[in-house]
């Protein structure tokens, strides 16, 4: 633990995606360390709604709407709002989650003040838009001009050197996850048969490049050879509805259950057999560390980051993406095997305790901020 006790700014996108949660555990365990921490934003972080912290104070950017403004200035007000709070509040450092726009508003408020500023690069950030011609010069401008660079996994940091021309070193810090809070324990919220039904997770925001319709055909497949299979959808998003039609086309209405968003993430997964993630891409996914930490085997497809934390046929199973037929395979070899699932779930615990606690995790972020203050 670091005994310099730091003033740190930290902007994110406060919704339910993976950069804002990351920023939000990680500004409340900097709290908990002693470090004061202002989370500067558009609204409260949905991770800290209803929740007072020590040591952490929220401040909302005001944006102007006016007519001459098609689109209003958000970047300079987030700035402008930055460099309001590092002045008022004393700011040892700003850090920012998700280069597009924090990096930009960093920027500009660094140049007026003097705090320095890290950036921590997240998935769709630099893979999808940050590496978009509209962003990009800017984007990259803006990294590069960091006092340090972070990225949550090699791939996502191999992307920022190839898409967005990146030549500063990045350092590869990856997520954390409270392993006290998603820890093994028995069901509590569902009625169910352990020794008779599989239950699969899955929990994302339902976008397009999640492919959540593969695994609603993969439980299909299973189905017709274990029809008390049950599938816990755990979110919400574009893709809802499509969703829903897609359950009800296959007639799966009594194999799965859309819980919508809950705060209770944990119970859910303590009464789950397995995770499962499709996506078409991913930086590193929160959610695989978190029911890797409850002891679960996962079941992902073999992009981006994911091969990082999922070692195929040790802790979970890797899979191509776009192939249901696949994700079937391995969802009824779990069905079918206990002692499998337990010998995977048990090394997937292992994983998250070796490598990804928050202990392991904040003290390399606090190197890089000591660093950075230093100068």
């Amino acid at each position: 633990m670091s005994s310099t006790k730091l003033k740190i700014g930290i902007t994110c996108y406060p919704t339910v995606g993976g950069s804002g949660i990351l920023a939000t555990r990680l500004g409340v365990e900097l709290a908990g360390r002693g470090h004061e921490v202002h989370f500067i934003t558009y609204e409260r972080p949905v991770a800290i709604q209803g929740v007072d912290h020590d040591n952490v104070y929220v401040h909302l950017v005001t944006v102007v709407e006016y007519p001459l403004f098609k689109y209003p200035p958000y970047t300079i007000a987030l700035g402008s709002e930055m460099f309001r709070v590092s002045q008022q509040q004393g700011l040892d450092l700003l850090h920012v989650h998700y280069s597009i726009p924090h990096a930009t508003a960093a920027l500009l408020a660094r140049g007026i003040t003097g705090v320095p500023y890290v950036v921590t690069l997240h998935g769709s950030d630099v893979t999808i838009l940050g590496s978009d011609r509209s962003y990009l010069p800017v984007n990259t401008h803006s990294v590069e001009e960091a006092d340090a660079v972070t990225a949550v996994s090699k791939f996502m940091a191999e992307e920022a050197y190839e898409r967005l021309g990146i030549t500063k070193e990045i350092a590869v810090i990856p997520n954390f996850v409270d392993s006290e809070t998603f820890s093994p324990a028995p069901c509590e919220v569902l009625e169910r048969d352990a020794e008779k039904d599989i239950v699969v997770a899955h929990i994302s925001n339902f976008r397009p490049v999640k492919r959540v319709q593969d695994l609603i055909y993969a439980i299909n497949i299973v189905a017709k050879k274990e029809p008390g299979v049950r599938l816990m959808l755990v979110g919400d998003g574009p893709e809802r509805h499509k969703l829903e039609a897609l359950i009800d086309h296959l007639d799966l209405r009594g194999n799965v259950q859309l819980t919508g968003y809950r705060s209770d993430v944990a119970n859910l997964l303590r009464c789950s057999d397995a995770v499962v993630l499709c996506s078409e891409t991913e930086s590193a996914p929160l959610t695989l560390l978190e029911g890797m930490s409850c002891g679960l085997p996962v079941v992902a497809t073999e992009v981006g980051g994911i091969p990082e934390i999922v070692e195929d046929g040790v802790n979970g199973f890797l899979v191509q993406p776009k192939h249901p037929e696949a994700i079937a395979q391995r969802i009824l070899e779990l069905s079918e095997d206990g002692a499998l699932r337990r010998r995977l779930g048990e090394a997937a615990r292992r994983t998250v305790l070796e490598r990804y606690t928050s202990e392991r995790v904040l003290s390399q972020y606090e190197e890089i901020y000591e660093k950075v203050v230093r100068g």
